[in-house]
């Protein structure tokens, strides 16, 4: 992996890349859920032009896009029930940025209009049991809290290094538990308004294999299948104990 970002950095470096701002890459672009799988490490690299205004570099990772519904307690009839609540449509399942050295101003800018863009803007109907008007950033605080607690977003906790004010490199971490899917890696230098000057993409694919693909997939396209599957499957597991525990007793 070192050898191949010191290849395409050497490469980049002495082709003067002065057609394009921003020349990048990664080190996997497949990634296989299976049943040892402890999560994963992405290294991303590249280069970038000379420039005379020093931009921000951030480094995002975009997971396949879900949908949530959010729920929150009301009282009815004197019971406290999750009547309330509030739907988003299409929502990263797994969200991560990096970027340079920033001042905490402009960390905080820049997560809120991530945020907001890929979060808040997604927000599409919330229904409510009492009087009062929706709180929207209700629902959102509370959906960016329980992301969080499940490390599904991950903000500036890992930093892009420099290397001679031209070459870049960052690692972005994914968790035990994620979605299959196609996982996109946004690299984009801001402006001094965190504006995007530049940007490029890379896709990493993210999929299930063996027993974990065969259920997954007849789960979803296969109902019928998966319940006659899922009976075998739990008789022949309970016949199995019983003998172990009969043999065991001998």
């Amino acid at each position: 992996m070192i050898r191949l970002f010191v290849l395409v950095s050497f490469l980049i470096m002495s082709s003067g890349i002065g057609f394009c701002s921003i020349v990048s890459n990664i080190d996997k672009r497949e990634i296989e859920l299976t049943t040892r799988f402890d999560g994963s490490k992405i290294l991303v690299f590249g280069a970038l032009t000379e420039t005379n205004n020093d931009p921000t570099l951030v480094i995002e990772l975009v997971g396949p896009k879900q949908d949530m519904t959010i729920r929150k307690k009301s009282k009815v009839w004197g019971i406290w029930v999750k009547k309330d609540y509030a739907k988003f449509k299409k929502v990263p399942s797994f969200y991560q940025i990096n970027s340079t050295n920033l001042i905490s101003d402009k960390r905080q800018e820049i997560t809120n209009r991530k945020l907001e863009k890929y979060f808040f803007s997604k927000l599409k109907n919330a229904e409510t049991t009492s009087q009062k008007k929706v709180d929207k950033k209700e629902y959102f605080s509370e959906l960016i809290r329980l992301n969080k607690e499940k490390n599904n977003i991950r903000l500036f906790e890992t930093k892009i290094s420099i290397l001679q004010e031209k070459l870049f490199f960052s690692t972005i971490e994914l968790p035990q538990k994620i979605f299959p899917g196609e996982y996109k890696v946004i690299i984009s230098t801001l402006d001094e308004n965190n504006e995007v000057i530049n940007s490029s993409s890379e896709i990493v694919k993210v999929s299930k294999t063996g027993i974990q693909k065969f259920l997954s997939f007849n789960a979803a396209n296969n109902s019928t299948l998966y319940g006659i599957f899922s009976v075998m499957l739990a008789l022949f597991l309970g016949f199995s104990a019983a003998q172990i525990f009969r043999l065991l007793k001998i």
